[in-house]
């Protein structure tokens, strides 16, 4: 885990993927903490990164940064570090799904000792009520009448991925109680409220551990 200052970040970028076949679990972990210290701490605009982690074995690069270009300068450079190509190579190609997420919060900040990011997108269903304001007010609600009575929740955000499509973040204490909480979302009215704005077909939910 690398935090580099306090700064309010604009951007959070999820890069999903697989490592390669030909490296272990032990020396991958390894290779992105050398990739911290030798590439990702060296990058203006960076503000934090970890390694996370779901069930399913797939891992996940978190990064928040002071801006989207801040984002793209990082990527950019991973072509002239030998660690940043060595990092690419320990990762299969085709598994890699990149999303960025500008943050529709203006007083978030990343949370100390959490240990479990809830990672959802969607789509809002095409004959919902649907607004960015309305949704926006929904998460607030969710936020002061559910979320945060409970001591697991850390953080919150709704974020917008593209014109279309959008995300809602948690961070928590564990996964096992971050999981519960949002399941829970199907008992408040609230919480209904929000999976009304979502077209099923194109929300994707999952729960990453922290690794690194």
């Amino acid at each position: 885990m690398l935090r580099l200052n306090q700064v309010k970040p604009t951007v959070m970028e999820f890069t999903t993927f697989t490592k390669a076949d030909n490296i272990t679990d032990e020396d991958f972990i390894s290779l992105v903490i050398k990739f911290e210290h030798d590439y990702l701490k060296n990058q203006p605009g960076l503000l934090f990164h970890c390694l996370v982690r779901n069930l399913n074995g797939e891992y996940a690069n978190l990064l928040f940064a002071d801006n989207i270009q801040s984002i793209k300068d990082i990527e950019n450079g991973f072509s002239r570090s030998d660690i940043a190509t060595e990092f690419m190579k320990s990762i299969k190609p085709s598994t890699v799904k990149v999303y960025y997420h500008e943050i529709l919060k203006d007083n978030f900040q990343v949370p100390d000792n959490f240990a479990c990011v809830e990672h959802g997108i969607f789509s809002p269903k095409v004959d919902s009520d649907f607004s960015e304001e309305n949704l926006l007010s929904v998460s607030k609600d969710i936020e002061n009448t559910y979320l945060n009575t409970f001591e697991n929740t850390l953080s919150h955000f709704m974020g917008k991925v593209d014109n279309g499509t959008y995300s809602e973040i948690t961070f928590g204490k564990t996964l096992g109680k971050t999981k519960d909480i949002c399941y829970g979302y199907f008992n408040i009215e609230s919480g209904m409220k929000m999976m009304n704005m979502c077209d099923p077909e194109t929300t994707n939910l999952d729960f990453w551990y922290l690794i690194a």
